[in-house]
């Protein structure tokens, strides 16, 4: 993006942490685990700053998942939503929970990422291999004449020297929403990133309708199938097809 991101941190295995012991949370929801979190940002916008959010130490979700969703750009900092060593860099999400990611942008930031680096030349940010379980929701820049777009291949943004030995593995289903309203600058600019070897995967467990992400979006269909009419005082009627 070419701006300063100024990120609202959220600390997942914290949150998960706090969710499983705070009393009065508890007993709000029913002796229940958070499953979702919204982030409002109010912060005002500028032309050289991108006011975001990031997501680090998730490896580790609540017990019932979590969908993370703010109108701002959201970048993921490491492994999320896989608590075994054995199945990282893997497409086995036996260990996972249901989650999702809903965004106007999704970057990836490997577990090798430093803010230091941030402004260095692309040598600087090394990346390591990193997996990311989740369904992910969000905006994109569009394919214009002259400006491509980065096609879906690169719909999760990337900022490091990933290349061929350090894979980025993800498990999910993407969606595609709508023009990104904040992160719009156009793909294909040069210190950016050095692409992963990509491992991507549809996650099985969403074949499954108690496996979906909280708060999926769901359509609801009523087929009419039978049907009466009953007269003024009566209480029978004939049913027609």
């Amino acid at each position: 993006e070419d701006k300063t991101v100024q990120p609202i941190d959220i600390n997942i295995g914290a949150l998960t942490s706090w969710s499983a012991t705070n009393s009065t949370l508890r007993t709000a929801l029913g002796a229940k685990d958070v499953s979702s979190v919204y982030v409002w940002d109010h912060r005002s916008t500028n032309a050289t700053t991108l006011k975001a959010v990031r997501l680090a130490n998730g490896r580790r979700l609540p017990s019932r998942g979590l969908t993370v969703a703010t109108a701002r750009p959201l970048y993921v900092l490491g492994d999320y939503n896989q608590t075994s060593d054995a199945n990282l860099g893997t497409t086995n999400t036996s260990t996972t929970v249901p989650a999702a990611l809903a965004a106007d942008a999704i970057t990836i930031l490997s577990s090798n990422w430093a803010d230091a680096h941030s402004q260095g030349n692309l040598a600087s940010r090394k990346a390591t291999p990193t997996t990311v379980n989740a369904a992910i929701l969000a905006g994109a820049v569009e394919t214009t004449q002259g400006h491509y777009g980065g096609g879906m291949e690169n719909f999760p943004r990337f900022l490091e020297t990933w290349g061929l030995d350090n894979t980025f593995t993800y498990n999910g289903s993407m969606v595609k929403m709508f023009p990104s309203q904040f992160a719009t600058n156009i793909w294909g600019m040069d210190n950016v990133y050095d692409p992963p070897s990509r491992n991507w995967s549809f996650d099985l467990n969403f074949n499954s309708a108690t496996k979906l992400p909280p708060l999926t979006p769901s359509v609801q269909k009523l087929n009419r199938s039978r049907w009466a009419a009953v007269a003024p005082n009566q209480t029978t009627a004939s049913v027609s097809p």
